[in-house]
């Protein structure tokens, strides 16, 4: 891992330390803080700066919305899919959203946290010359998949929050990468 990061440039490997505080982290924060949705979403948002980085070699300000925005979208649903731990997560003394908030809660939160994933897409429209059409159409696209994923886990089943938190979350990016990636070769 450091000689890919040093093949790549000098910020990469100084950032190593980090990146290995985030990934590893996250595992011990369900035992001291209901914030570990955000740790989670923030660890997994680190690959994304860390790809910005890789190719430019330097922070630009039109990252950290992005990233901001892939943070909370995965906070969001895995605040989604700890509601179905609430009772274990109490029991064991652990941490976590719906265990602090309850399930009410805990879906208001998740939902405030994708209202604020999907302005860190949109901000790609604004931020990056992106051609407007394709970028758009994905980003709708996008939104109604987060409102869907909350009206799915509504269902309360483990296989409603199954789909919500993960069969969605496995095409939303697809989708978001096809409108931004065709938004760049088409404008």
């Amino acid at each position: 891992m450091i000689l890919g990061a040093a093949m790549l440039n000098p910020l990469c490997v100084a950032l190593l330390p980090l990146a290995g505080i985030l990934v590893f982290g996250y595992s011990y924060t369900k035992r001291f803080t209901w914030l570990c949705h955000y740790w989670l979403g923030v660890a997994c948002s680190a690959a994304t700066m860390g790809a910005f980085l890789g190719i430019s070699g330097a922070f630009h300000v039109r990252y950290f919305p992005l990233v901001g925005g892939v943070a909370l979208w995965v906070a969001g649903f895995d605040i989604l899919y700890a509601i179905q731990d609430i009772e274990f997560d109490r029991r064991e003394s652990l941490f976590s959203v719906p265990a602090a908030f309850g399930e009410k809660g805990a879906r208001i939160i998740a939902a405030t946290s994708h209202l604020g994933a999907a302005a860190g897409m949109g901000s790609a429209f604004f931020l990056w010359p992106l051609h407007p059409l394709p970028f758009l159409a994905a980003f709708a696209l996008c939104v109604i998949l987060l409102a869907a994923e909350h009206v799915i886990a509504l269902g309360k089943t483990d296989r409603h929050i199954r789909i919500a938190a993960y069969g969605i979350n496995e095409i939303l990016p697809f989708v978001f990468l096809f409108g931004v990636a065709s938004s760049i070769y088409i404008g």
